[in-house]
Formats: C-alpha cells, sequence, structure tokens
C-alpha cells in the first residue's frame, strides 16, 4: 500500500509540474499546488479535491515564506516538495547576452530552489510532529537536467543555473546529515520532455537528441518520495538509471554526483 503524503509541488499548472502532480493525485497524496499565475488554481481543480493552490514565486522570498505559512497553519508540516518551476533564460553566445537577463535566470532557478528548500527545512524544523502517515521523513526533489552535467552551447544560463543547483543539493544534504534532520535532497535529470520548454529549446536551434515521455520522471519522483530511497541523498539521478536497484547503504561516496575527473 502507498504511504500517503503532503506534498508541495512548484511550477504545477503546467508542463513536468502538473503530470508529476496528476500522477501523484491519482495515488492519493495530498498536494498543495503552487504557480506564479491564476492558471495554478484551474489546474488543481482538475486534479481533485485533495489538492490545494496558490500562487507562489519561487524566486521572491516573502511569496514563499507567505505560502509555507499558509500550510503550516493548515496543515502543520509538509512530508515532501517536489520543484519543478524553472524557466529557460535567454539564449545565445555568452557575450551578447544581456547580464540583467543572465541574473534574473540565476534567481529563477537556483535562488528559487534554495528558498523552496530552505523554507521547508525550516518548517519541518519549527513543526516536529509528523503531520501525516508518511511523515517520519522529509523529502526535498529538485530538479536539473540538460547544461548540468556537461557543456550545452547557446543555453548558458540555463546551464549555469542548473549546474549550481546540483551542487547546492550535494552540500544541503550534508549539512542535514550533519545535524542529524531526516530530511533527503535529491536533485534529477528528467530528460527533454515534450514541454513548452523543450520547443523554446527547439526553436532557438538546441539539439535535441531524444524525447522522454513523462512517465519516466515520474517514475523517478515517485522512487524517490517512498521508502525504498530513504537515504539516498546529495544525488544527481537520471531516469534512465537503474534507481530502483539502489540502496543508500550501497552508494559509494561519489556515485551519482558531479566531479572533476582526473588525467
Amino acid at each position: 500500500m502507498t504511504t500517503k503524503m503532503r506534498i508541495l509541488i512548484t511550477g504545477g499548472s503546467r508542463g513536468i509540474g502538473y503530470e508529476i502532480a496528476r500522477d501523484l493525485a491519482a495515488s492519493g497524496h495530498q498536494l498543495w499546488l503552487c504557480g506564479k499565475t491564476e492558471k495554478v488554481f484551474a489546474a488543481a481543480q482538475q486534479l481533485g479535491t485533495a489538492v490545494q493552490a496558490s500562487r507562489m514565486d519561487a524566486a521572491d522570498p516573502q511569496s514563499v515564506a507567505s505560502v509555507f505559512a499558509q500550510i503550516g497553519q493548515t496543515w502543520g508540516r509538509l512530508d515532501g516538495v517536489v520543484h519543478a518551476a524553472a524557466e529557460l533564460g535567454e539564449t545565445g553566445r555568452f557575450w551578447e547576452l544581456d547580464p540583467g537577463r543572465f541574473s534574473a535566470t540565476l534567481q529563477v532557478n537556483t535562488v528559487g530552489a534554495f528558498l523552496v528548500a530552505r523554507a521547508f527545512i525550516q518548517s519541518w524544523i519549527a513543526h516536529p510532529e509528523p503531520a501525516s502517515e508518511g511523515g517520519s521523513r522529509g523529502q526535498i526533489v529538485l530538479f536539473a537536467g540538460g547544461g548540468a552535467a556537461y557543456g550545452y552551447p547557446g543555453f548558458l544560463p540555463y546551464g549555469t543555473s542548473k549546474a549550481a543547483v546540483v551542487r547546492m543539493c550535494e552540500t544541503m544534504a550534508m549539512e542535514l546529515d550533519a545535524a542529524h534532520i531526516p530530511i533527503d535532497v535529491n536533485v534529477i535529470a528528467p530528460g527533454a520532455n515534450d514541454t513548452a520548454m523543450l520547443a523554446a529549446v527547439r526553436a532557438a536551434g538546441g539539439e535535441v537528441r531524444t524525447v522522454v515521455p513523462f512517465s519516466k520522471p515520474i517514475a523517478l519522483v515517485r522512487w524517490l518520495l517512498a521508502p525504498a530511497a530513504h537515504g539516498v541523498s546529495g544525488r544527481f539521478l537520471h531516469v534512465n538509471d537503474p534507481y530502483p536497484t539502489i540502496a543508500a547503504a550501497d552508494l559509494a561516496k561519489d556515485a551519482l554526483k558531479l566531479r572533476r575527473l582526473d588525467l
């Protein structure tokens, strides 16, 4: 039987965030859907009565704090966060990019991930009692993908912001472990999913070799939220990794992490 959890999903009004929300709602989880526009309320209505919604700008500290305060008053403590909100940012050769737009992409993708993870951890500490049957260990799922693990010409702002998220994830996991806070934080590469962002990548001349169905990132998120993945933390997982066979105790120290290759 699936353990029921209370989960916040950002970027939940469309694309991969909405598809993950639809799967988790169908599995009986209680969801709090967040998005920057009014569309998030229509998306929540489509997913059922166990789904609540709020407008939230993940890159705005006050907006994030306000939503987490509302969740705290309503539910107490969340069990998990799936942070899918992101933007592609400006494309083109780096010396022709606008500095202001470059900074804005870092604010949305990198600082936004930091703010949401930070708020979740602070809320977890402030509400020590589990809010649901799935509340023994918290879960944070972040997103990276193309350009985070390798160079991707033409998409410097996105790749830079997402590489920073990967390193941030590893450091967060180390600090949580040292503080004996039972929260796992991981980042996933969902593959090239058929979203508006992928259409923008193609329009900008980006190479897209294979489109990955939504079922793959959905399955990986489902696994990360389940007890089988407890203790797997600070890792960068691709949807094609053999993650169902992974046990936290068996992972090498540097496995599934960004590392420099020695000569």
